[in-house]
């Protein structure tokens, strides 16, 4: 009876072991398992993989204000009625075929946001005047606008922006900021390359209308008001035009 009660119990404490190594090694051998397939699966991740991680920082990037360059009337002022570029305004964008602070600053937005998968295609100018009327001014003999007649023949460079006459802040604000953008247009004449060569320019006018720093619609006001006047530049991407009747 001893004998075979000894016999037993050894019996049970050997399966005890066995059954206790067996379970550590199962064990040992699933998470190696699972240790191999998570170094196979960040190896063969492929580039079409890693590219789905960029929408989230986009769409960071996107929640961010675009860049709005505003160059104010204290510092670049244009002659009363008139769109001739200042001195000061023409240097900055180039003066004797070298970069000045805008264009500088013109092509530094652009790699910025092209470094966040933001496209530009087109940089925009727009001019803003304040409330004063412009009336009607005698340009080069004229007593009213000639823009009707003349503005084709200015935007391809066939004639000077100088020639222009306003009748109102809006033709006036459109002039000044074809002026900027015949300017820019010389700077990228001489540029033998780069992202700046391939942009579009367009001439927008806003005339007294909008305040500074998209605060909305300006309260009537015929004051002479130097912070309304300016040109400001602004970035953009040519989008896919689509009709009511032909939107998907």
């Amino acid at each position: 009876m001893t004998r075979r009660n000894r016999n037993n119990s050894n019996s049970v404490e050997t399966f005890t072991i066995w059954t206790s190594f067996t379970d550590l090694m199962s064990n040992a051998f699933m998470i190696i398992t699972l240790l191999l397939l998570f170094v196979i699966a960040r190896s063969s991740a492929s580039p079409q993989d890693k590219h789905l991680s960029k929408p989230e920082k986009n769409n960071n990037n996107n929640n961010s204000k675009p860049t709005i360059i505003s160059l104010p009337s204290n510092k670049y002022s244009f002659p009363s009625g008139s769109a001739v570029l200042p001195d000061n305004l023409q240097d900055d964008i180039s003066k004797n075929g070298q970069d000045g602070i805008i264009l500088q600053l013109i092509q530094k937005n652009i790699a910025e946001l092209e470094k966040n998968d933001k496209q530009v295609d087109v940089i925009e100018i727009i001019g803003h005047t304040d409330g004063q009327a412009v009336g009607s001014l005698k340009c080069n003999n004229r007593n009213s606008s000639n823009l009707d007649k003349e503005l084709e023949n200015v935007s391809t460079g066939n004639k000077q922006v100088s020639i222009l006459c306003p009748s109102s802040n809006a033709d006036l604000g459109l002039m000044r900021a074809l002026a900027v953008v015949k300017e820019l247009q010389k700077a990228q004449k001489n540029k033998q390359s780069g992202r700046f060569k391939q942009l579009q320019f367009r001439a927008y006018s806003a005339a007294q209308l909008l305040l500074p720093d998209d605060q909305g619609f300006a309260a009537i006001d015929r004051n002479a008001n130097w912070k309304r006047r300016r040109i400001e530049i602004r970035f953009a991407q040519v989008g896919d035009y689509v009709t009511p009747d032909n939107n998907p």
